[in-house]
Order: C-alpha cells, then structure tokens, then sequence
C-alpha cells in the first residue's frame, strides 16, 4: 500500500513538472523579446557612453536638423552648437529605457493588487531616487540632486499612477501632458532650464559650486513628466503584450508607432526650431517621436523572436537584458579595476573607427563581466 501511494505520488509529481515545463516556454517566449530589447538598449548605452568623449566618430551628419555629428554622439555634443536640437542613435537611449519599464508594469500590476501594488511602487520609486543619488553623486561626482536614474523614478510612477486610467483616457492623457509640458518650457525658462549654465555645479567635490545647476543634469525633475509620457506609452504596448494576443500585440505596435511617430515629427516641424526635438530639455516632440520608435523597435524584436522563433541571435542581449541594474552599476567599477592595472591608456583618447572598435571592445568586457555574474546567479533587482 505504502509503495502504491509512493508511487501515485512519483506520478503526481512528475505530472506537475511536464505541466510546468509546458508552460515554460509560454512563458520564457514572452519574456524573451522584452529581455532583448532591454539588452539591446543597454548594450547600446554602455557603448555610447564609453565612446562619448571620443571625436571624430564614423557617421557624421546633420539627424533631425542637428549640427552635423556622428550617431553614437548626442546632438548636443557638435563643437560650439549646444541647443542640442535633433535625433540621434545616441538620443535613443534613455527614451528605450523608459518605455521599456512602461512595457512591464502591466506585467507587475498584474502580480499584486491593492496596497500590494503601490506599496511596490513606491518601493522602486524611493530606491531609484536613492540610487540616482549614489550614483550621480558619490561615484560620478556630477551633483547631489538629480540625474537620469530620478528621472526615470519620476517616469515609472506615472506610468504606474496612469494605469489608473482606461486605455482609451490614457492616449488622451498622453497628448494632455505633452502639450502642458510644451506649454511650461515656452512661458518659464526655469521649466527647462536652472542655474548658470557657465558656472560649476555643487557636488561633494565643490561645495562652493551653484546649487541650482545640478537640477538640470539629463533634465529638469519637472520636466521628466515628459519621460514619463514614454512610459505611459510603454503600459499601452504592455497591456497588448500581456493579452498573449499575436495579432493584437503586431497591431498595437503598428498604431502606437506610426501615430506617435507622425505626431512627434510634425510637432518637431512645426514652428521650427520652437518645437524641435531635444532630449536636453526633453521635449514633447521628442517624447512622442522616440515612443514611436520604441513601439516599431519592439516589434522588429517581437516578429523575429516570438514570431518567427529565431532567438539564438540575441543572446548577447539577453545577457544584458536579464540583469540590467546590475550591469549599469558595474560600469564604474570595472573601469576603475582596469584604470588600477594600467589599461587606462588603452581606453581613452580615441578618434574615428578606433574609437569605435574600443567602445565595442570596452562593452565586450562588460558584457563577459556579466555573463560571469549571470552564470553565478549574481542578480540585482528592485
């Protein structure tokens, strides 16, 4: 009798493993294009950064009506031109980051409820807030107040907060704050813009600095409503996501893409160079332009990984996209470990296609430093 329910029980259990293991892949092949695109947004900004102070890169030109500047530089970098008016690859960056974290708050909502959820929150909320602080102002030394990780705590809770809203209510309430915010950065300078843009910053470093000045690094804290129009844009994707719904994730992607994509452009057109695009004030036109490509560049991802089934080619992202926060962090610490060893010389002071081949080397490390972590299941979540 003993060895019968032994055995009823071995069968029990067997039968919950292939159930769980047929759900798996469901699972995994949903994770996986979102995980692709993070990785491939972060991949991309460790590349940009680490290129950043180089000159002369490849593929210089005038993008969106920027001065003439290579891709992988922001518009604003062109010598003596800092309106930073214009689009680049470079530009991408933090408007991918943002609608991808608007892309998984459906996703998280879903798993809690009620106080659970805004508890969540307001958990990641405080946690990006004090990491920003760490990060731009203990390791980078660039100010005690604000920086991208702030602004993109101001973005995840709008979108968390919008999800309140219908979807319907929420597109209205899109174009709602992108005209406030477009509105605001026209009538009050200090919108956009605080301090003496000559002076030096206050941080740990310079305490005599202008206290002012570092509220405008990456943005304003007000004017990150407008990242936080990506995010809003990024639960309506997520949402289709969500619904496991083929045709209607390809739909969704369709339509946030070309309206977003032609509401931006026009804006950016309109009254030129007023309503240009700019990520250094974050501009409407910027905002819903940049949605619109994050929804066309999750759908390149989608058909090729969940449609088509070819994954194997995004490994690489995968890596960086399953443990991002982590890899973000690592980036300081790993130049300094190789500073430490006399690798400095190798990583700085490139120009042109050297230059380029040392970011995507520099990246190469920092992607094998991660795969190490990843293998260690070494993750770091909030």
């Amino acid at each position: 009798m003993e060895t019968t329910t032994n055995l009823k029980t071995s069968n029990s259990s067997k039968e919950i493993k292939q159930a769980n293991q047929a759900e798996t892949p469901n699972k995994k092949k949903r994770i996986a294009s979102v995980d692709a695109f993070r990785g491939f947004t972060m991949l991309a900004m460790i590349f940009v950064i680490q290129v950043a102070g180089y000159k002369d890169l490849p593929f210089a030109m005038s993008w969106f009506g920027s001065p003439v500047v290579s891709t992988f530089h922001h518009a604003a970098d062109a010598e003596g031109n800092l309106t930073g008016i214009g689009l680049t690859f470079t530009d991408l960056v933090a408007p991918f980051f943002v609608f991808i974290v608007g892309l998984v708050i459906p996703f998280s909502k879903k798993s809690r409820s009620g106080i659970l959820w805004w508890k969540h929150v307001g958990t990641r909320v405080a946690m990006l807030i004090a990491l920003g602080v760490i990060y731009i102002s203990l390791i980078l030394g660039l100010s005690y107040w604000w920086g991208i990780l702030q602004a993109i705590a101001i973005a995840y809770l709008m979108g968390a907060a919008f999800m309140l809203l219908k979807p319907n209510w929420r597109w209205v309430a899109i174009f709602v704050v992108a005209a406030f915010h477009q509105y605001m950065s026209l009538t009050f300078p200090w919108w956009t813009h605080l301090g003496d843009p000559k002076a030096t910053a206050l941080s740990i470093a310079n305490l005599g600095g202008d206290p002012w000045l570092p509220l405008t690094v990456h943005c304003t804290p007000w004017a990150s409503i407008s990242y936080g129009i990506i995010t809003v844009t990024g639960t309506l994707l997520g949402e289709a996501i969500l619904s496991h719904s083929t045709k209607k994730i390809i739909t969704q992607s369709i339509i946030i893409g070309t309206v977003f994509c032609l509401a931006g452009y026009i804006l950016h057109l309109y009254s030129w160079p007023v309503f240009a695009m700019n990520k250094a004030t974050v501009s409407s036109s910027y905002a819903l332009f940049t949605s619109g490509i994050g929804a066309f560049t999750f759908l390149i991802f989608f058909l090729i990984m969940d449609v088509a089934q070819i994954q194997a080619w995004a490994y690489p992202f995968i890596v960086f996209g399953s443990n991002a926060l982590l890899g973000y962090f690592l980036q300081p610490f790993v130049r300094m470990f190789l500073y430490a060893l006399g690798f400095k010389m190798y990583l700085t002071g490139h120009t042109g296609w050297m230059g380029m081949f040392v970011g995507l080397l520099w990246t190469a490390i920092l992607w094998v430093v991660l795969l190490m972590c990843n293998k260690r299941n070494i993750y770091w979540k909030i």
